[in-house]
């Protein structure tokens, strides 16, 4: 491999420049020629100058020198130049801080953008939701119009002074209009965001006010209903009593539980008036089947009561203060068991009973007594009927026509 005379020169030339810099290198790190040769120049210096001096002046200076020989000592800066410096001296500092604030900055930025959006988002979603409330009520107001045409189509076939007052009652209820529609700007802004915000409350508070009056009207037309359903009740009930047979007394007992009836519904008290008609309508059940009364003779069931109501008489030989009772059952044409009304003399309630007692004589007591007691049963077990189309039940002989009758034993 041949080298140029080029690079040979440079390499020479590369040497050379190292052997001097190792030579300087070599002179300042001989510290011993290099004190004499600076004592020499301060001996100079002072010959020079006129200066008297001695060994010891010599020896500081040279002492002077070395010990600042390697320190490096700043030259004076102006007040631009100090700031300078420590802005640079800092700067690691000052970019961490700049870094925070530029973020804190753009987070900021970013959050007063989005919250911006978000309200923007919210009066926006509440505008479609005033239309949909809107819509949902005009179409609530339609329904309950058409109920109120249809109770007047009915009135008009037959009036009804109670229902036409709730119809117009109901008529001043229903709004006529509803609040002008929102129409949205293309977009929402800052801007226009106040404004159309307070259109907005505006009209949901005009649509709240309808609203409550179409849900006022709605029970109007609620209790209309309710009041038509007694009505149609009362018609079916007293329809089926004007076809029954009754007695004039019985027909006069019920036909006053319709005019309570009529009352309660007149004043709006129609669950007291539906009560009552249901009283009633068990009444003509009740009136239109024909029952036997007999005396229960079965295990487990008394068939006869003895009660004392004076205690000085309450003995077992004593007739003072006693009444004796004996236990019937209704049963219908088929020997199933019925029920019936009964008032009792004791407490003066009227009950639907299956079982209950009326009072007989002493002797007829211990007559059916004495019957059970021969061989278990009693062999003559009735006591009375209650006719068809009758609401009052006949007793015999064996008792009077209309006995005292207990619940409770």
């Amino acid at each position: 491999m041949s080298v140029s005379l080029s690079e040979q020169i440079g390499a020479m030339a590369l040497v050379d420049q190292l052997r001097h810099r190792e030579m300087e290198i070599q002179e300042h790190l001989d510290l011993p020629q290099r004190r004499a040769e600076v004592a020499e120049r301060i001996r100079t210096y002072y010959q020079n100058s006129g200066i008297s001096f001695d060994d010891a002046q010599i020896e500081e200076g040279v002492h002077q020198f070395f010990s600042r020989r390697l320190m490096f000592e700043a030259p004076p800066l102006g007040r631009v130049q100090r700031l300078l410096v420590r802005l640079i001296m800092a700067r690691r500092k000052l970019l961490s801080w700049a870094g925070a604030a530029l973020l804190t900055a753009l987070l900021s930025l970013g959050s007063f953008a989005l919250m911006e959006r978000r309200q923007n988002l919210m009066v926006e979603q509440n505008a479609h939701q005033l239309i949909l409330d809107s819509r949902s009520l005009q179409n609530d107001i339609a329904l309950q119009r058409q109920r109120l045409e249809q109770v007047r189509a009915r009135l008009k076939a037959k009036p009804q002074a109670l229902v036409a007052d709730l119809a117009e009652k109901i008529e001043l209820r229903l709004p006529k209009a509803l609040p002008a529609p929102i129409e949205l700007p293309a977009s929402i802004d800052r801007d226009n965001r106040g404004p159309l915000k307070a259109r907005i409350s505006q009209a949901q508070a005009e649509l709240n006010a309808a609203r409550e009056n179409v849900t006022s009207a709605t029970r109007r037309l609620n209790r209309v209903d309710s009041v038509y359903a007694s009505l149609d009740y009362q018609q079916q009930v007293l329809t089926r009593l004007d076809a029954m047979p009754l007695s004039a007394a019985d027909r006069k007992l019920l036909l006053a539980w319709n005019t309570e009836a009529s009352n309660n519904i007149a004043a709006l008290r129609l669950k007291k008036a539906n009560a009552t008609l249901n009283a009633l309508k068990d009444y003509l059940d009740y009136a239109a089947r024909p029952l036997s009364i007999e005396l229960v003779d079965r295990p487990g069931v008394k068939s006869g009561v003895e009660r004392c109501y004076e205690a000085a008489g309450c003995s077992k030989n004593s007739t003072r203060g006693k009444s004796w009772y004996l236990v019937v059952e209704p049963l219908d044409a088929t020997s199933k068991p019925a029920r019936m009304p009964v008032t009792s003399v004791e407490t003066g309630q009227t009950q639907w009973a299956d079982l209950f007692a009326v009072r007989v004589s002493r002797e007829e007591y211990l007559k059916v007594r004495q019957d059970k007691l021969d061989d278990g049963h009693i062999s003559e077990r009735m006591m009375g009927n209650k006719p068809a189309n009758s609401l009052m039940p006949l007793f015999n002989q064996r008792t009077s026509s209309i006995p005292d009758m207990i619940l409770e034993w």
